[in-house]
C-alpha cells in the first residue's frame, strides 16, 4: 500500500511540473506572438515591409507623409525604367567646352630665327662669305617668370600667353624698322607650361607636352600604356582649371563625345573603381568554412537584378519567400513620377525606394532582367513564414523539453 501511495504521490508531481511547464509554455507563446523580437530573424518579413510603406504606386493620398516608395516590379514598370544603370559621365561643361590654341607659357624654350631679304643689314654683314643663308639663329630664349624673352634689337619681348605665330609678328614689327624685311620663325625648343599628367591605376604613369595636333583622354591613357583593370571597374577623373569630373572608362570609349581634347595643364587620374551590390536575408549559402561576404562586385559592365541574384548563391530553398525579393535603392523623384506615384513637390529630389518582384510568377525572373543594378544597391530576400513558425515550434519544443528534464530531476 505504501509503495503504491509513493508511486501516487510521485505521479502527482510529475503531472504538477508538467502542468507548470505548459502554463510556462503557453505563457511564451504568448509573448512572442506578441512581440516578433523574441524570434531570431535576418531582417523585416515581407508584409512588415509592404504595410509599412507610405507612397506605392497605387497612392493612397496626397496627404501621407513620405517614408519610402514600393513599386511592385511588372511589365508597365519595367517598360518604363532605364535601359541600363547610370554610370557616371563628363557633364556638358567639359564635352563642349573645346580648349583653344596651344599657348607659350612660362618655363617654355623658344628657337627664334631671323631671315633678312639681303646681306648688309642688320644681322647679315655685307661680306657674307660663304654663308648657309640669309639668317642667323638666336640662342635659345627661355621664358622667364615676367613671361618675357629677350631678341637682340628687338628688347623684350612678351611671349607668355601668345602662340608662336604670333610673337613671330611681334618680333618682326620691333625689327621692321632696322633689318632688311625682316622675316621671322618661332619654334618651340623645350615645352614644360602645357605638359599633361596621366597618373593613378596605369600601367605607366607619364607626363608629357601638348602640341597643336591636341590629344584626348583615351589617347593620354594609351601614353601611359593603359589601364590596369578593366574598363567597367576603371573611373577617370579630369582635372582642369580647378574643376574636377570623373566618368567610367567603358563610357568614354563607347560615347566619342565623353572622349573629350585635353588641354595644356590638365591632370588625367585614372583609379580602380568597381561597383558593389549587397546581398542579405535569405539568399547565398551560409554553410561554408570561408567568411561570409555579402558584399558583391558587379564583375561586368552591366548586371541585372537576375544575374545579381544568381552571382549571390540564388534564393535558398529552406528559407526563401520568392514573394519577398526586394531591391533597395534611392530613385530620383522624376522617376517615381514616371513610374505613376504622385510624389508631393514638399518632397526632396531623391527619395529611398523599394522595388519587389514576386518569384513565384512565370514572368518574375524576366522582369529581373529588366531591372538594372546600380552602385550600393541592396538586395533583400525575407524568410518564407513556415521559417518562422518552425523557429517557434523549436522554441515550444525546446520550453517542453526543459520541463519535462526538470521533472524527470525531481523524481
Amino acid at each position: 500500500m505504501a509503495s503504491n501511495d509513493t508511486r501516487s504521490a510521485a505521479g502527482d508531481r510529475n503531472w504538477r511540473h508538467l502542468t507548470r511547464s505548459l502554463m510556462m509554455t503557453t505563457a511564451l507563446a504568448g509573448v512572442l506572438s506578441g512581440c516578433s523580437g523574441f524570434i531570431a530573424t535576418s531582417g523585416p518579413t515581407r508584409d512588415s515591409i509592404i504595410g509599412s510603406s507610405e507612397i506605392r504606386v497605387q497612392n493612397i493620398g496626397p496627404e501621407v507623409r513620405l517614408g519610402y516608395a514600393l513599386v511592385h516590379l511588372d511589365a508597365r514598370v519595367a517598360a518604363q525604367l532605364e535601359s541600363r544603370d547610370i554610370a557616371p559621365r563628363f557633364s556638358p561643361a567639359m564635352t563642349t567646352v573645346k580648349p583653344g590654341a596651344i599657348r607659350v607659357g612660362v618655363g617654355d624654350v623658344l628657337n627664334v630665327t631671323i631671315f633678312e631679304t639681303g646681306s648688309g643689314g642688320l644681322f647679315i654683314p655685307a661680306d657674307a662669305g660663304a654663308r648657309p643663308g640669309n639668317y642667323v639663329a638666336i640662342p635659345p630664349q627661355q621664358v622667364g617668370p615676367d613671361g618675357m624673352i629677350t631678341v637682340p634689337y628687338a628688347g623684350k619681348i612678351v611671349a607668355s600667353g601668345h602662340t608662336p605665330i604670333e610673337i613671330q609678328s611681334i618680333i618682326e614689327a620691333q625689327l621692321r624698322q632696322r633689318a632688311l624685311d625682316p622675316q621671322v620663325v618661332v619654334a618651340y625648343t623645350e615645352r614644360h607650361a602645357n605638359d599633361v599628367s596621366v597618373v593613378g591605376e596605369v600601367t605607366t604613369a607619364t607626363r608629357f607636352p601638348m602640341d597643336e595636333s591636341g590629344e584626348t583622354v583615351l589617347g593620354a591613357i594609351a601614353r601611359a600604356a593603359g589601364p590596369k583593370y578593366p574598363a567597367f571597374e576603371t573611373q577617370v577623373t579630369l582635372q582642369r582649371r580647378g574643376r574636377a569630373e570623373t566618368a567610367l572608362l567603358s563610357e568614354i570609349a563607347d560615347d566619342p563625345s565623353q572622349n573629350i581634347r585635353l588641354a595644356g595643364g590638365d591632370v588625367v587620374y585614372v583609379g580602380h573603381e568597381p561597383r558593389y551590390f549587397s546581398a542579405v536575408g535569405a539568399t547565398g549559402q551560409t554553410t561554408t568554412l570561408s567568411q561570409l561576404d555579402r558584399r558583391f562586385p558587379f564583375g561586368e559592365r552591366k548586371l541585372s537584378l537576375a544575374s545579381a541574384l544568381a552571382k549571390a548563391g540564388g534564393l535558398q530553398d529552406d528559407r526563401a519567400n520568392a514573394l519577398g525579393v526586394f531591391l533597395y535603392r534611392t530613385e530620383t523623384k522624376a522617376t517615381l513620377q514616371k513610374l505613376g506615384l504622385t510624389v508631393p513637390d514638399s518632397m526632396p529630389q531623391n527619395i529611398p525606394t523599394i522595388y519587389t518582384v514576386d518569384l513565384t510568377q512565370p514572368d518574375g525572373l524576366f522582369f529581373c532582367d529588366e531591372l538594372w543594378m546600380r552602385n550600393g544597391d541592396t538586395i533583400y530576400v525575407s524568410n518564407a513564414p513556415a521559417v518562422d513558425l518552425l523557429k517557434f515550434l523549436n522554441i515550444l519544443s525546446s520550453a517542453s523539453f526543459s520541463g519535462a528534464n526538470a521533472a524527470a530531476i525531481q523524481r
